[in-house]
């Protein structure tokens, strides 16, 4: 397995009055950043693809895959619960 893609997705909820809260939600390398004043969620994951090459078929495979389990995990009922109760404070 000689390339696999890792990533990180992170949901954040800027409660209303915060407008885009740009400024608290600076993004960087480094997994597990803070939101800043935000509620938020993280999904990560990593997909192991088999091929001795790296090509654009690769490329698109892995991101497939990557978009796949993402949306698996997010439209899980437990987790658009949580997601929708920052909303109201909860989550």
């Amino acid at each position: 397995m000689p390339y696999k893609i890792r990533y990180q997705v992170n949901i954040d909820f800027v409660p209303p009055g915060r407008g885009l809260g740009v400024e608290m939600l600076t993004a960087t390398a480094v997994p597990g950043y803070s939101g800043g004043e935000a509620q938020t969620i993280n999904f990560q994951d990593s997909n192991a693809f088999g091929s001795n090459t790296f090509t654009s078929a690769d490329i698109t495979a892995l991101l497939a895959s990557m978009s796949a389990d993402l949306s698996t995990q997010m439209n899980a009922a437990a987790t658009l619960a949580r997601i929708q109760a920052f909303a109201s404070g909860g989550g």
